[in-house]
């Protein structure tokens, strides 16, 4: 490893310790280049267009704007910038949603250095998604859920829907959801109609079961 051009990368975790940690190990890899770090998910998103890294080394839960719609949005703006997203949570829930979203791959934050490099390097020579704590039959899962009735559902929802989702599961009012958004509590209201319309759900209690149960939202444990 090494011998090729330096594989750029932005490193994006709330956690200031974490990252700076993940910047110090990548600093001793000669094949890896640091070009900057992010804090949430919104910064994230800034940063990758603004520095073009080869890859970002993505934190499944931030404030402002989860990992998974940090990399959609990452997606649609460079679809051939990587993207890698690291996390605390082995829910295959999680891991699905991670793969629709575009990445390249999901690891654990209790992975060895060397297995993130290992898999950084895999993430830019390979288009195959990897997630190395899952076992083959169930990444073969994750891989055709496409194909389930829950995700042909989920698909039909808007980056903001999926916003106000996050939101909502983290029971804020509506109009605490317009605040930080910066939109009318109109706006919110007929987000969340068409969110439960589109889900074919009723009930609040009821969608949030469903987002977590299907990975859809990323709360604190």
């Amino acid at each position: 490893m090494g011998n090729g051009p330096s594989i750029t990368l932005l490193i994006a975790d709330d956690h200031t310790l974490v990252r700076q940690g993940l910047v110090q190990i990548f600093s001793l890899y000669k094949e890896f280049t640091v070009l900057g770090e992010a804090a949430d998910g919104r910064e994230a998103v800034r940063k990758a267009i603004e520095l073009h890294p080869r890859l970002v080394l993505m934190d499944l839960n931030m404030p402002d704007m989860n990992g998974i719609e940090a990399t959609r949005l990452i997606k649609k703006a460079s679809p051939e910038m990587g993207v890698v997203i690291v996390s605390a949570y082995d829910d295959v829930g999680y891991v699905t949603q991670v793969y629709h979203s575009g990445a390249n791959g999901y690891l654990l934050k209790t992975s060895d250095p060397q297995v993130l490099r290992q898999w950084l390097n895999e993430a830019v020579t390979s288009d195959e998604f990897f997630c190395p704590h899952l076992p083959p039959h169930q990444l073969r899962q994750v891989v055709r859920s496409d194909h389930g009735e829950a995700q042909r559902l989920i698909n039909l929802l808007t980056s903001r829907e999926r916003e106000i989702l996050q939101l909502i599961a983290e029971a804020q009012s509506h109009q605490q959801i317009a605040d930080r958004l910066n939109i009318s509590v109109r706006t919110v209201d007929t987000h969340h109609h068409n969110i439960l319309s589109k889900l074919g759900i009723h009930d609040s209690v009821s969608l949030v079961t469903f987002a977590i149960k299907n990975g859809l939202v990323v709360l604190p444990r």
